[in-house]
């Protein structure tokens, strides 16, 4: 019996080394297969994982792509932009840094690295990497719009201009380019050629909404009734939910030249897309500030949520707390008035909010 015992235990013990020797093998061959996998393959397979929520693997694969094929551009501009999306500027700019000292396609990294600065704010960062990119390769289409997009935003129209025609030299029908220099021209105040410019490029992409916003802004110098502009922010929005620069330009027309309530569905819209837009949270609620006025003071329950939602994102928002004192003061709470009053005061010591102070301080006596 002992002898048997000492069979089976031996076995067994043989079994499970050969177990774990066999799941090493595996191991090691599925790395090697990873790591001799077609970048192209790899690539798809990180866009996959993205679509599906899961960033930490995309980003797997995309370093594998980064050590196997080190040239693989693509690999370096999509790390980068899963950073971004994070708000991970210093990671998404290291992951573009890589890339050129991998030798990488140098005019897409700088122009991609232009982009974050541009989006984060940075507009003379993105000015001196988009330049960059432009001389890495003139020949590169992106780069001389970005170069366009960026002095249009300067200001700086007639260089602007030249980099959108050397774009639509190199690609007669590109449709950023079309767009991006009908912008140029309404800035300039050629509003029949912007628009003429605009058509032609919604004729070519009607399933794209950049032009329908631009031709919207366009038209707002113009005569055209305004149910024309409505139509044409509406299918830009829908076309681009995503596009803060048109959704900019639809909530301005909105609360410039629309009734409140009109205002406040276009609005809560915007914020559905950008819960974290703080200048959208006080315009509904000086949308809703207006209704209390007009109609009924039930409105000022909304217009105070939309406040302790900035003040969720920032606490440090002085026009909330500012506004907050508003809303108590009409809501005959004086003593609440005041301390949000004395907050704003404190974030940004200026007459409106001492005024509003002493005010406060006046009814709560």
């Amino acid at each position: 019996m002992t002898s048997i015992n000492f069979f089976q235990t031996g076995f067994k013990e043989i079994y499970m080394g050969l177990m774990r020797w066999l799941n090493l093998l595996l191991l090691a061959i599925l790395s090697l297969s990873a790591c001799s996998e077609d970048p192209s393959v790899l690539y798809s397979k990180a866009e996959t994982e993205a679509a599906l929520g899961s960033r930490q693997k995309a980003l797997s694969y995309l370093f594998q792509i980064q050590k196997s094929a080190p040239q693989y551009t693509e690999a370096y501009l999509f790390a980068a932009k899963l950073f971004f999306e994070d708000n991970n500027l210093t990671e998404a700019v290291n992951q573009c840094k890589r890339g050129l000292d991998a030798q990488a396609d140098s005019a897409m990294i700088l122009r991609y690295i232009g982009e974050v600065y541009h989006l984060s704010g940075s507009m003379e960062s993105a000015y001196r990497y988009y330049l960059m990119a432009a001389h890495a390769d003139p020949k590169n289409l992106d780069a001389q719009i970005s170069m366009g997009d960026i002095l249009n935003d300067k200001d700086l129209y007639e260089q602007a201009m030249t980099y959108y025609d050397r774009a639509l030299d190199l690609d007669s029908a590109n449709y950023l380019a079309m767009v991006g220099k009908a912008n140029t021209l309404r800035n300039t105040d050629e509003i029949a050629k912007a628009i003429t410019l605009l058509e032609t490029a919604i004729e070519q992409e009607p399933m794209e909404g950049a032009a329908y916003g631009a031709l919207a802004m366009t038209q707002e110098k113009t005569a055209i009734e305004d149910k024309a502009i409505l139509d044409n922010y509406a299918l830009a929005v829908k076309l681009a939910p995503k596009d803060k620069h048109i959704w900019n330009a639809y909530v301005s027309y909105m609360v410039k030249e629309q009734e409140a309530k009109e205002a406040v569905k276009v609005l809560q819209t915007y914020l559905y897309h950008f819960p974290s837009a703080i200048e959208g949270r006080h315009l509904l609620a000086e949308q809703y500030l207006e209704l209390a006025q007009t109609e009924s003071i039930s409105w000022l329950d909304a217009a105070r949520q939309q406040c302790e939602k900035a003040l969720i994102t920032d606490s440090n928002d002085h026009v909330s707390h500012g506004m907050l004192a508003r809303i108590y003061l009409l809501q005959e709470k004086p003593r609440l008035a005041v301390l949000a009053a004395q907050l704003a005061f404190e974030i940004s010591p200026t007459t409106e909010y001492r005024e509003l102070i002493d005010q406060a301080k006046f009814y709560s006596n």
